[in-house]
């Protein structure tokens, strides 16, 4: 439920609406290990992706791309957004 921004009372909700067992009781404790297996996925993800794009531009870092992001709530009080990273070259 931490990928979504919610918390252990969401897991609770969402278990029980699927009929699954409940969440465990250490819940906040695997917040720590779900942040960190999540953040070293995402950083593998980037780093695969840049790789990419320095080999289709023939092994050159100088890349010109263009980004836009949003967030799933007005102001700066939202804690989910995205980013999006478009290539000049590719559109």
């Amino acid at each position: 439920m931490i990928c979504i921004g919610k918390g252990k009372c969401a897991a609770r909700t969402l278990c029980a609406l699927m009929n699954l067992p409940p969440p465990p009781a250490k819940f906040e404790r695997l917040n720590s290990s779900l942040c960190r297996a999540l953040s070293s996925a995402c950083s593998k993800s980037i780093l695969k992706a840049v790789e990419g794009a320095v080999s289709r531009n023939d092994n050159a870092r100088d890349i010109t791309v263009a980004l836009d992001g949003t967030w799933q709530k007005k102001g700066h009080t939202s804690i989910n957004g995205v980013i999006m990273a478009t290539s000049l070259d590719t559109g």
